[in-house]
């Protein structure tokens, strides 16, 4: 009887441990809303493109309440174009959310003819100085220097 009393209260206590964990990382989705500043392509050979990139981007979650709702910063990276067509790239972003806390972000594009790659959350300040959550992100649309890009993920 007293062993079963304390792997009832074991399991409890792994239960209430576990809790914070689970309601803190939470399914997440929305958009950035993209505006270039710069663009600079470099052609190293026929057909090969390297690309430097920076880009104002504001973060609309599909959860208002979320805290980085309309969280406002910049991304940068990197794309290489290669000569069959195929683009492959890398960069960071860091927004500010409204108590001027930053979170920071890592996203890839694969190798291919897809705009569809991933992200994840390498920390930042504030309530975001262990964010670690993933995800998956595709770019949806572009008019001039406008873009957007829709992403979904698991937010931590």
């Amino acid at each position: 009887m007293n062993t079963s009393k304390k792997l009832i209260g074991l399991g409890l206590v792994a239960i209430c441990l576990s809790v914070p964990t689970i309601g803190f990382a939470a399914k997440c989705a929305g958009n950035n809303i993209n505006n270039m500043i710069a663009w600079d392509p470099n052609e190293l050979s026929k057909g090969t493109t390297l690309t430097t990139f920076r880009h104002s981007s504001v973060m609309v979650s599909e959860d208002s309440t979320a805290p980085y709702h309309l969280a406002a910063g910049e991304c940068g990276g990197t794309l290489l174009t290669t000569a069959d067509g195929k683009i492959q790239g890398w960069g960071h972003c860091a927004r500010k959310d409204k108590d001027g806390d930053v979170l920071n972000e890592a996203w890839v594009l694969p190798l291919g003819t897809e705009p569809k790659g991933t992200w994840k959350n390498v920390g930042g300040t504030g309530k975001y100085a262990n964010a670690a959550g993933t995800g998956s992100f595709e770019v949806v649309m572009s008019q001039g220097k406008m873009g957007a890009v829709h992403w979904v993920g698991n937010c931590q």
